[in-house]
């Protein structure tokens, strides 16, 4: 969680957890980081949380922004979960435009998203994080 987590003597408290999978805010509204794994036994659940997420408040005078994950923690995720992030992305796009922005994901995710040509989905952004947490364009 290099990039988006709030400096804080104590863990953020869970949003979502199971044996495989935690969810936790990252301090800031639209802002989640995923550790562990996305498979088919959570991804229902996770779907929930992205979708709860994307309906709360971005900063006290507007309304939803952008959805941010960090993933530089997740060790896996199968097709299913990144069918959710495609899905999540056309649903924040149809809802005036807004994005799902993808910090830290992995470079075999990357790759997949690129071949199957999801990383062409519209409100979809892959990023890099590059040094002190600044993106950096996607590298496909």
């Amino acid at each position: 969680m290099k990039t988006l987590l709030r400096r804080s003597a104590e863990p953020p408290e869970p949003v979502y957890q199971d044996g495989l999978l935690q969810v936790v805010r990252t301090g800031h509204a639209g802002r989640l980081a995923l550790r562990g794994d996305v498979d088919a036994s959570n991804v229902n659940r996770l779907a929930g949380v992205l979708s709860a997420e994307a309906r709360r408040p971005a900063d006290p005078q507007g309304g939803p922004g952008s959805l941010h994950l960090e993933l530089s923690d997740l060790e896996f995720m199968d097709v299913g979960g990144c069918r959710l992030l495609v899905h999540t992305a056309l649903a924040l796009f149809g809802d005036g435009e807004r994005r799902l922005v993808l910090h830290g994901l992995a470079p075999h995710l990357r790759r997949v998203m690129r071949v199957v040509g999801w990383d062409r989905t519209p409100g979809l952004d892959i990023v890099l994080d590059g040094p002190y947490g600044f993106p950096t364009p996607s590298a496909h």
